[in-house]
């Protein structure tokens, strides 16, 4: 697929929040990934408990880097009384926060007549910086303004049900970053079409499925990993060269590869006909962009294309510059972004993989 000014500056009518509007670069996502958006805002937490070189601030990022605490927040509800009927995945629920405003969700998964304890995920907005405001987790400085209050009545489905929780224990996330290397056995290798390409030669590699989580969880625990190659003993690294260590095995090596597996998901589903509804294969290419990019632009890989660039004189839209400006990479892969969009809302699969 060629660059072009057109397909670089696509805006859809139907296009949610441009979160991906970095300088000169634009990309307008037509699903709504603004809560995909924050994953980057873990990767800051992370870094900001690191950068304490204490084992309490490592202790801090281990718990943030397996349970989160901006992505995919929900809340894990005892109701009084067992639900009458059965309420689906995706049921709106509605209550108060701990401010006494309305909050509204949805339920996380489908609860069969009789159940009483629920998860219920936090609705999403598609302005980045209001995208949800119940952000807990393991956070070391929680967001509860947005949660449901510790005890009251939701509305699910229009029933009333009292309920009662624990707001600073019972709100959790529902994505992290430890999970997106967890899951690559399943989503990467083993699934339908697996195992992928790019994922594989790592795996071959390391010889384990989640070689970034043991690389992560070495480093921040100062063992060693047992890969079949490229091992590493963390218990002869200071804090410092852990801190380097972790940040860069959870955004270059488990956020990365999950970028990847986004990007194959959406041809994955635009090669099962899927395209009719337009919906998954261009939310899942959409989630590449987030992951990659972030909320802030300054954490993930579309920052690390932006530094080096500096360092080896990649920067601007011909690769000749060095000053601190967008690196061609950023430029060229936006490009793909936004052609690769194109051919998923055209249904023209063999073009996104070109």
């Amino acid at each position: 697929m060629k660059f072009t000014a057109l397909a670089l500056s696509l805006i859809a009518s139907t296009a949610y929040a441009s979160f991906e509007k970095i300088g000169p670069l634009v990309y307008e996502p037509r699903s709504l990934v603004t809560d995909h958006n924050a994953i980057d805002l873990d990767q800051q937490a992370i870094q900001i408990e690191l950068a304490k070189l204490t084992g309490d601030g490592f202790q801090n990022a281990k718990e943030i880097y397996q349970e989160g605490g901006y992505s995919k927040s929900y809340a894990v509800i005892k109701l009084n009384s067992s639900l009458t009927s059965q309420v689906t995945k995706g049921t709106v629920i509605t209550g108060r926060d701990t401010t006494n405003e309305m909050v509204n969700g949805k339920a996380y998964s489908t609860y069969e007549a009789g159940v009483s304890e629920i998860i219920v995920q936090y609705s999403t907005l598609a302005t980045q910086g209001s995208y949800v405001n119940c952000q807990v987790g393991k956070l070391t400085e929680p967001n509860t303004d947005g949660c449901f209050e510790s005890s009251g009545d939701l509305s699910i489905g229009g029933v009333n049900y009292g309920y009662t929780y624990d707001v600073s224990t019972d709100n959790d996330n529902g994505r992290t970053i430890q999970g997106f290397s967890e899951s690559a056995e399943a989503k990467m290798h083993t699934c339908t079409n697996c195992p992928y390409a790019e994922y594989n030669k790592y795996y071959k590699y390391y010889g384990e499925f989640d070689y970034a989580n043991q690389w992560v969880l070495a480093a921040l625990d100062g063992t060693s990993t047992y890969f079949k190659n490229g091992n590493a003993d963390f218990s002869k690294y200071d804090f410092e060269g852990r801190e380097q260590a972790v940040k860069k095995g959870t955004a270059y090596m488990a956020v990365y590869m999950y970028v990847i597996r986004e990007l194959e998901d959406a041809v994955d589903d635009c090669n099962n006909g899927c395209i009719d509804c337009n919906d998954d294969p261009v939310h899942a290419w959409d989630e590449a962009v987030a992951f990659y990019t972030g909320s802030t632009s300054d954490q993930l890989l579309y920052a690390l294309a932006d530094k080096r660039c500096i360092n080896f004189k990649t920067c601007g839209t011909e690769g000749s510059e060095s000053s601190i400006m967008t690196s061609k990479v950023n430029y060229d892969i936006f490009g793909q972004f936004a052609l690769g969009q194109q051919s998923l809302l055209e249904g023209d699969c063999p073009a996104v993989k070109v």
